[in-house]
């Protein structure tokens, strides 16, 4: 039996697939993956934001240039 254009054309027609297709199990780890990517930029932001201790700004307090500069001038 050969197949006619018009059987073909059908057939293909009703062949809906996505063009990329992905099995059901990978759904779960990119769920994983992208709550792990959201916190892991959270809470970087979270310690650079709130972080007194961090150097990100000018903060005189926590700077120990003078000391040093004046323990090399004295010696």
């Amino acid at each position: 039996m050969i197949p006619t254009r018009i059987l073909l054309n059908a057939a293909k027609a009703n062949k809906k697939t996505p063009k990329v297709s992905l099995p059901v199990e990978m759904y779960p780890l990119f769920a994983a993956v992208g709550v792990a990517v959201a916190s892991g930029c959270f809470f970087t932001y979270r310690h650079f934001a709130h972080d007194k201790h961090l150097r990100l700004w000018k903060n005189p307090d926590l700077s120990s240039l003078e000391e040093v500069l004046e323990s090399e001038s004295k010696k």
